[in-house]
């Protein structure tokens, strides 16, 4: 599977809550950063995904982007879900994904789009 079948194969398992063939695509060494976290290492990486990420929800992917190397791609998208209280999520994400050879991800960063009341004055 190519870099970006492999990114929009994630978003449908992980709205499938497949969370063995997520953690699967990330390298032994990857990164992962997210608002103020990062995770580093396939332990820490399925602790999140298996434990410690509460949403459930559908991503729609606006587009995906294909870096010129071919190992970087750029997912673009909103997702539409629930926290672990059942509260509402709505909010638009940029993800950019880096593969190695292998096809595994060895970095990825997550951009949330909260919204202009975090910069009014």
């Amino acid at each position: 599977m190519n870099c970006v079948a492999l990114v929009r194969e994630y978003y449908r398992r992980i709205d499938a809550c497949d969370i063995d063939w997520v953690t699967r695509l990330f390298d032994a060494r990857a990164a992962y950063s997210r608002a103020d976290a990062t995770y580093i290492g396939g332990n820490a990486i399925a602790l999140f995904f298996g434990e410690q990420r509460k949403i459930r929800g559908r991503h729609q992917i606006e587009r995906i982007i294909m870096g010129t190397l071919g190992n970087v791609v750029t997912a673009v998208g909103r997702f539409h879900g629930v926290g672990h209280r059942g509260d509402r999520r709505d909010v638009g994400f940029v993800d950019v994904w880096t593969f190695n050879t292998s096809g595994l991800v060895t970095r990825r960063q997550t951009y949330l789009a909260r919204g202009n009341e975090y910069v009014r004055e």
